[in-house]
């Protein structure tokens, strides 16, 4: 069976192309007619159907055979020029479609012609400028704006993208162009009308994953921070790129910026979900965490920062101070002498360090702390009131208790200079100056001992007894 068709399609076949063959040389053969005759029409006619059915050599022998009867016209030089651009002949297409735009600049269908055929090959700032030619001719030419928007989209000029496309969709909303001008207008930095035009976009288009990125990044930079987490949280991680981190960090610092903490921790969460190898965001982390009091995660990523650059000392110090808040003196006390070794200027790290000697009972190494921290803070006491009271207060303190009475009294002095009602640092005063027989000076300091302490105290019944002793007659006895 297969065998009988083939020996009836090949004659058929065979026949067809003969009879399409005979038809052309005829029809060639009536344009020659008509061109000897002056019938230029009659002979362009016959060139465009051969034009129209992809014969574009033959139209081309046609339409050259007419143009050198010195014959000149717009459709000619048309014809001519979509018969090379069929041909892929690109430069004299062009220069046929300029030749016809010389005999009519106002034909908006040429310039087209002439703008896709640049665009096709690769000269878009040529197909630019064509587009432009039409814009002065119609200004609300919706093809000419879309197209010439979209060249400067696919370019990555998004300025220009965006300001043609917000002249294009006052006209017409077609061809996804409500996300191209919601990506240009992001790209471009203009953030509102990104959120509109991605809103408009989500309604009437389907591009929801791009959509929902663009909401999240002009969200964020808008301020509406709650909003942009949420639709970060509808784009898969896999689907960010360098660019898009870049605004999650972005968002993230601004958040720190107006104290958002928690919200600029879940942006930054975001980077590391993405990419948990992303050192550039491990002090952020690291430092919300510690300020959030999530001191074991702010360890974990203080220590991933410090991998990278091991001799930052804030890292080391706030990590002491992470230990510190969880009342690990021993590793406080060790980061702590690590920063100070790096940075022994600052106050913090040495008050700190004495407080962790003396959590941890080692009392005459916080002393010792302590001197060399009222070295630094006596040249500026009102900035350093706090550190100074405790460690006058502490060294004065541990000087009394180890009997050295005279030694107590100078940092008893200076510690009441900052808060003069501390009951306890006044009856120490006190009772050394007793016991260093400066009576004037114990007298005075007994009184004080009385107007701060309830008269109930064991503060309030030795100062009494001291007083008497001395022959003094106070106020008033304790109540029994």
């Amino acid at each position: 069976m297969k065998e009988q068709m083939k020996k009836i399609f090949v004659p058929i076949l065979l026949f067809f192309l003969f009879f399409g063959q005979m038809y052309a040389q005829d029809k060639v053969k009536e344009a020659d007619s008509a061109i000897k005759k002056k019938d230029f029409t009659a002979a362009m006619q016959i060139a465009k159907e051969f034009l129209d059915i992809d014969s574009a050599n033959t139209a081309l022998r046609i339409l050259i055979n007419i143009e050198t009867n010195n014959f000149v016209s717009k459709g000619l030089y048309v014809m001519i020029g979509d018969s090379y651009a069929k041909l892929k002949v690109i430069e004299l297409a062009l220069l046929n479609y300029a030749k016809a735009e010389e005999l009519d600049s106002l034909d908006k269908e040429i310039k087209f012609k002439a703008a896709e055929l640049l665009y096709k090959d690769e000269r878009y700032t040529d197909a630019v400028n064509k587009y432009f030619a039409i814009l002065a001719i119609d200004s609300a030419d919706t093809k000419a704006l879309y197209n010439t928007a979209n060249i400067f989209y696919l370019a990555k000029m998004y300025p220009d993208a965006a300001l043609f496309f917000d002249k294009y969709l006052v006209y017409e909303q077609l061809n996804g162009s409500y996300w191209k001008a919601a990506k240009s207008n992001l790209e471009s930095k203009n953030y509102q009308k990104a959120y509109d035009y991605a809103f408009l976009a989500a309604e009437k288009e389907k591009n929801a994953k791009e959509i929902d990125k663009i909401i999240a990044v002009s969200a964020a930079w808008l301020g509406k921070y709650d909003e942009s987490l949420s639709y970060y949280g509808k784009v898969e991680d896999s689907t960010l790129s360098k660019s898009d981190i870049k605004d999650l960090i972005n968002a993230g610092r601004t958040c720190r910026s107006i104290r958002k903490d928690s919200l600029a921790l879940i942006y930054f969460n975001k980077v590391l979900s993405v990419d948990s190898t992303y050192k550039d965001v491990f002090w952020d982390v690291a430092t919300l965490n510690y300020t959030l009091g999530n001191y074991d995660t702010a360890i974990e990523f203080f220590d991933k920062f410090l991998a990278e650059k091991p001799d930052f000392e804030p890292a080391i110090r706030f990590k002491a101070f992470a230990f510190l808040q969880k009342k690990d003196y021993n590793k406080t006390r060790e980061y702590l002498l690590e920063a100070i070794a790096l940075n022994d200027t600052l106050v913090d790290s040495y008050f700190w360090l004495a407080q962790s000697y003396k959590a941890l009972d080692s009392l005459g190494r916080s002393a010792d702390v302590m001197e060399k921290m009222i070295k630094f803070c006596e040249g500026n006491p009102g900035l350093y009131e706090k550190q100074l009271y405790d460690a006058y207060g502490f060294l004065g303190q541990t000087s009394f208790e180890k009997k050295n009475y005279g030694a107590s009294i100078p940092y008893l002095l200076k510690a009441l200079s900052f808060k003069s009602d501390n009951l306890n640092f006044t009856f120490m005063l006190a009772n050394a100056y007793n016991v260093m027989k400066d009576t004037d000076n114990a007298k005075r300091y007994f009184y004080k001992v009385l107007n701060l302490a309830s008269d109930r105290s064991m503060e309030y019944e030795n100062a009494y007894k001291n007083l008497r002793a001395m022959g003094e007659l106070p106020p008033k006895p304790p109540r029994k």
